[in-house]
C-alpha cells in the first residue's frame, strides 16, 4: 500500500511541478553552436515546432543555444532558422518520423555552424544560402 502511495505521491508531484521526466521515452537535447572561426555577424538563431516557439536567439563566436523537450511518437517536429550576415539556412533539428534518428544516441543533437555549413556530429547537415 505505501508502495502505491508513493508512487501517486510522485506522480502528482510531477504533474503539478512541470516535471522533466519523460518516463517511458528520453528526452531530447539540442545544441546549436556557433564556430565561425572569421570575425562575423553573430549568428541568430530561431526554433519552433508546433507546440513551441523558442524565439530568437543571437549568438556570437563559440557560444551555443539548447533546449530539450519530450518527444510525442510521430508528432514532435522542430525547425531551425539561422542566419549570419546574408547567410541563411532552414532546417530539420528532430523529426519523430525519422526512420533512422541521426542524432548521438538518439537523444542528443549537436549541431554546429561554421563558414562551410550546419554540421551535425561530422556529417554537412544543411548548406548555407547566400544572398
Amino acid at each position: 500500500m505505501g508502495k502505491y502511495f508513493l508512487l501517486s505521491f510522485i506522480f502528482f508531484a510531477c504533474w503539478f511541478h512541470e516535471c522533466k521526466s519523460c518516463f517511458p521515452i528520453p528526452r531530447v537535447h539540442v545544441y546549436i553552436g556557433n564556430e565561425f572561426t572569421q570575425i562575423s555577424d553573430p549568428l541568430l538563431v530561431y526554433c519552433k515546432s508546433d507546440d513551441d516557439d523558442l524565439g530568437t536567439h543571437s549568438l556570437t563566436a563559440y557560444q551555443d543555444f539548447h533546449f530539450d523537450f519530450c518527444v510525442k511518437p510521430f508528432r514532435t517536429l522542430f525547425y531551425c532558422y539561422l542566419t549570419s550576415g546574408k547567410r541563411t539556412a532552414s532546417f530539420e533539428v528532430y523529426n519523430a518520423k525519422w526512420i533512422s534518428i541521426p542524432c548521438q544516441s538518439y537523444k542528443n543533437c549537436v549541431y554546429v555552424a561554421n563558414e562551410n555549413g550546419i554540421y551535425l556530429g561530422d556529417k554537412l547537415w544543411s548548406n548555407w544560402v547566400v544572398g
